[in-house]
């Protein structure tokens, strides 16, 4: 199949190192790693894409409106109301990036990565008649009134219950998100909860991590924490528990890869404790990442407790792809993705006491550590990759398309002599 891939979130870079930049990239190689031709779409690059990045990028950068706008725009929150009518606007981009495509050969299914002002995909899917997926990673429109502004509120709501009613089949990484699209619509069919996944092959070495027994892993008891250094990310309790786990594992060292509002945190806390005990990595490229967890013991996830939790979080499949127990707070998805006591150990939301007793636990027993490490290695090896995430979207679009040709095929048997004449 030929496949246009439309990103119209301007806040998600193609090239970039967040999670989502990661997810975009991750599903458009997939699925041409199963032989579709797919031209990606995105409305920001940013940079350089990873060696052997496959499929073909159309990128249809925001205008220059945006300055124009906000001088124009006499209103309270013109600055607000400017972004989101830009937003609007970049619909004709998509469209025009979505028709260069066309131009090239026929688009056999559109599939996009929902955004807060995009109609433009399911527009278009629906004036050439192809099988239109929509991806719902967020609700988008609570996070935007939680923790930005929005103007606009109906009109966001509007477009967003016209896309979750009408695209052929919904995407979602947790049960939280697929909960929230049903909330919106009510009953839908052919709404798929699959969370994030890994690729194999950037985990795995020439062995898989073996349930051996060794005096230490590492030469110190490291820590690894992988992601955005925002405050729902936990990392406040983590270096609170990290703290603690140094009363009773003195050579123990936290490892903290990504950057956000509070890496001056971090960085006082490896002022204080020293680099032998707080190494501040900073954000990498992504491709950096494997290497960065499998030279570490355990994996943190430490969320506080969070009213709504709908994340599926990438860096807990990503510690166990690299052969990591992950030490998670049990919360959402969380608790489907760690089996407790098993490929890792779950602990309440935003205990630090907890977190530092469970940390410890792993540092004094390097045979379970390695255990539970091994076994979420091979859990997520076998149910969690981006190839099978990729299939099921595959086989979303095969029936979707075999079900609209079958509506075409009864309205031309159905249909009367003259109906649609003039209409081309």
């Amino acid at each position: 199949m030929r496949l246009a891939y439309l990103c119209a979130d301007r806040g998600v870079p193609l090239a970039g190192n967040k999670g989502a930049s990661v997810h975009v990239r991750a599903i458009a190689q997939a699925l041409t790693g199963l032989g579709h031709d797919v031209e990606l779409i995105a409305h920001r690059v940013d940079g350089s894409l990873p060696r052997g990045f496959r499929p073909t990028v159309v990128e249809a950068p925001f205008d220059r409106t945006l300055k124009s706008l906000k001088k124009a725009v006499q209103h309270e929150g013109d600055g607000v109301l400017a972004r989101e009518v830009h937003g609007l606007l970049l619909n004709s981009l998509s469209h025009e990036a979505l028709v260069e495509v066309e131009g090239r050969g026929r688009i056999d299914g559109l599939y996009e990565r929902y955004s807060l002002w995009s109609l433009a995909g399911l527009r278009f899917a629906r004036s050439r008649g192809i099988p239109f997926i929509l991806e719902v990673n967020a609700p988008l429109i609570q996070e935007q009134l939680a923790y930005r502004d929005l103007e606009l509120e109906k009109a966001a709501a509007g477009l967003e219950r016209v896309l979750f009613s009408e695209a052929d089949a919904i995407f979602v990484p947790s049960a939280e998100i697929e909960s929230h699209v049903r909330g919106r619509v009510g009953e839908r069919r052919r709404l798929y909860v699959t969370p994030n996944g890994i690729q194999p092959e950037d985990w795995v070495g020439p062995h898989p991590v073996e349930e051996i027994s060794a005096p230490r892993l590492r030469d110190r008891f490291t820590v690894v924490f992988v992601g955005s250094l925002k405050p729902w990310h936990g990392i406040e309790v983590l270096l609170q528990a990290f703290e603690s786990l140094r009363d009773h594992v003195p050579d123990a060292t936290l490892r903290v890869v990504g950057d956000g509002p509070l890496a001056s945190r971090v960085a006082a806390l490896e002022e204080k404790l020293g680099s032998n005990a707080v190494e501040f990595i900073g954000e990498v490229a992504h491709d950096q990442i494997p290497t960065l967890m499998r030279t570490a013991d355990v994996g943190v996830a430490p969320y506080p407790l969070l009213e709504g939790f709908y994340f599926s979080p990438m860096k807990v499949v990503e510690y166990m792809a690299a052969g990591l127990p992950v030490v998670a707070s049990a919360i959402g998805q969380i608790r489907q993705l760690v089996d407790n006591r098993q490929t890792g150990l779950l602990v309440a939301p935003g205990d630090c006491s907890a977190l530092a007793t469970a940390l410890a636990e792993l540092a004094m027993d390097p045979k379970l550590c390695r255990r539970l490490g091994a076994r979420a290695q091979r859990r997520v090896l076998s149910q969690n990759s981006w190839g099978g995430i990729a299939r099921r979207i595959e086989e979303t679009f095969r029936y979707a398309a075999d079900k609209r040709r079958g509506r075409s095929t009864q309205a031309r048997d159905t249909a009367p002599m003259n109906a649609g004449r003039g209409t081309r």
